[in-house]
């Protein structure tokens, strides 16, 4: 993507951008000096470090971008994630100045049908829940974008890291602070059970760690609750087909036989599968590839002892994360309560650092990945279709959920400071 060059031309994207207003900008151009007359990265740059420009906004800047900074009242500042369905920002609503997590469905899926229900679906689902270990939704809304219609949803706002990220960034968790933070996810559990609602996709992406290692589950899409929701999830499965009623590595062997007829139960198998990853770093079955080989081994094969993996593993915990990968869900803990309850002696809450910043720039690199797959899959399905009568949809288009994976690289550790230098140590 082409990036300005010409300080001028900066300028004029940012008054364009209305990110800042006449007399901000004045300020702005009375911070800069003599630098207004550098190239547009120096200006850039100066900006962010004069913190009037976030880094992402003044990245889209320089990539010539001078719309969508702003939902209705909301002010995006960062990219937050990325996934299948669209992105999520960090922004600011406008009225009341205070700092909310804003997920977008993509502007180009606004059409898809099967994209628009499951977005709605979470918003619902959000929107009932009230619980400190569940990511509270407070808004669901739609906006004029470039492309059509934009769907969004407005959420609490937790600076924290996935199970996968932290794993990835620290390597297996000490059984402690893994017993704290699946504590509280079963806790969450409780709650949208007792609701109502199944999850049936929990995994470690869906489960963010905040610096107190305290948990917070997000991204109910794939809920169940009542005959409406498995009516329109009859839809999903007709355009999606079943692929995405759960993720392979994570799902209960019942759920991938028939994601239509589960109970709680289910989201305890994900919920053991999550802890053996945070304590192991590993999956169930690190051997399997293909999305069937994963749930015939749900079926058929057990996963290698915890206790073998992780030395120093209290028999009991061992013990707790096998009764929920139990196949049959009648060997499992009737309930996610009683799973709180048997964690709660060997649970501790230890503080957990890490540079938030670093976070959301390789979050940021890896959602560009996504962006120029996306851009690539389109272009080649359109050359294909200028060959064919075929029509290109937006099934055709999209990735595979394998080549959306998050990547995090394994140099990265807690308590890293943006120049290098190491922080503390977690403490409890």
């Amino acid at each position: 993507m082409t990036t300005l060059a010409n300080a001028t031309e900066f300028f004029e994207h940012l008054q364009q951008s209305k990110l800042l207003t006449d007399a901000q900008f004045d300020d702005a151009l009375e911070t800069l000096g003599e630098l207004c007359e550098s190239d547009a990265m120096t200006v850039a740059k100066s900006l962010v470090k004069a913190g009037i420009l976030t880094r992402f906004q003044a990245q889209r800047l320089l990539e010539g971008r001078t719309r969508g900074f702003f939902i209705n009242q909301y002010r995006i500042d960062e990219l937050l994630g990325s996934g299948g369905m669209g992105w999520a920002y960090i922004a600011r609503d406008q009225k009341t100045g205070e700092e909310v997590a804003l997920k977008l469905l993509c502007e180009q899926n606004s059409e898809d049908a099967g994209l628009v229900t499951r977005f709605r679906l979470e918003a619902e689902a959000g929107q009932r829940l009230n619980h400190h270990a569940i990511i509270r939704t407070r808004e669901v809304g739609k906006s004029v974008g470039l492309y059509g219609q934009v769907h969004y949803m407005v959420m609490d706002l937790v600076r924290g890291v996935g199970i996968d990220e932290f794993v990835a960034l620290g390597g297996p968790i000490a059984w402690p602070v893994a017993c704290q933070i699946a504590q509280h996810v079963a806790a969450g559990l409780h709650h949208a059970h007792r609701n109502g609602l199944i999850h049936r996709d929990l995994k470690p992406s869906n489960v963010l760690v905040d610096e107190f290692s305290n948990a917070h589950i997000l991204d109910f899409g794939l809920s169940v609750a009542s005959k409406s929701v498995l009516d329109d999830e009859y839809s999903l499965a007709m355009i999606f087909g079943q692929d995405c009623l759960g993720t392979a590595d994570y799902i209960a062997p019942e759920q991938a036989r028939d994601s239509f007829q589960v109970d709680r139960r289910a989201d305890l198998y994900s919920l053991g599968a999550t802890m053996y990853f945070m304590l192991t770093g590993r999956v169930l079955f690190p051997d399997c590839e293909k999305r069937s080989e994963k749930i015939d081994a749900h079926w058929n094969r057990e996963p290698r002892p915890i206790g073998e993996l992780v030395p120093g593993l209290p028999d009991e915990v061992a013990r707790i994360v096998h009764k929920l990968l139990a196949k049959d869900r009648e060997l499992r803990f009737a309930t996610a309560r009683d799973v709180a309850t048997v964690l709660k002696p060997f649970a501790e809450a230890k503080r957990v650092t890490f540079n938030f910043q670093q976070v959301l720039d390789r979050r940021y690199a890896i959602a560009r990945q996504r962006e120029r797959l996306w851009d690539e899959r389109a272009k080649r399905a359109a050359a294909a279709s200028s060959l064919s009568v075929c029509s290109v949809d937006s099934k055709a288009t999209r990735p595979t959920q394998a080549q959306l994976e998050t990547v995090i690289r394994k140099d990265t550790k807690f308590g890293q400071q943006a120049d290098g230098s190491k922080t503390a140590p977690p403490t409890p």
